[in-house]
């Protein structure tokens, strides 16, 4: 089981803020919130900035959710973050290799956060509504499909 994950996107505001309230979300309905911690950080991150609007606009279905990501506020990956996280949940390779620029050893600990999708989820950040409908709908799917493994 992890005890502290930490997900990566590019400007954390769209899809890792998402992951980490949709994992707080279960890991809070699996009676786990208290085991597991969960960060989220970009890796070149719009520091201090709110999710994006158009990511809240997309939840608004689900209020628990959007109470969620109204809390989140970007922060930049660091070495400290890295270090903190036994589990790191990337969308793309390239955060990877991003990684290992701050700390050589991190990309031991990173996944694909679609790995058992078998896809990368690719960044909505300012293209057309139904793009971050549809990335909302992957990294849901990945989430959930993170559960077993998770958990232990």
């Amino acid at each position: 089981m992890y005890e502290r994950i930490l997900v990566v996107c590019t400007g954390n505001v769209c899809r890792s803020p998402l992951a980490e309230a949709l994992l707080r979300l279960q890991l809070q309905a699996d009676g786990r919130a208290e085991a597991t911690q969960v960060q989220s950080a970009g890796t070149r991150a719009l520091v201090g900035k709110p999710a994006d609007e158009t990511v809240l606009y997309v939840a608004r279905q689900q209020p628990r959710l959007l109470q969620e990501l109204e809390r989140h506020r970007a922060q930049q990956i660091n070495p400290t973050l890295l270090w903190w996280a036994d589990l790191i949940l990337v969308m793309e390779t390239a955060h990877i290799r991003q990684l290992a620029h701050v700390d050589p050893q991190a990309p031991g600990k990173a996944r694909m956060l679609g790995h058992w999708l078998g896809t990368a989820i690719a960044d909505p950040y300012l293209k057309h509504e139904s793009v971050y409908q549809e990335t909302h709908s992957l990294v849901e799917q990945a989430v959930a499909s993170w559960r077993e493994s998770i958990h232990g």
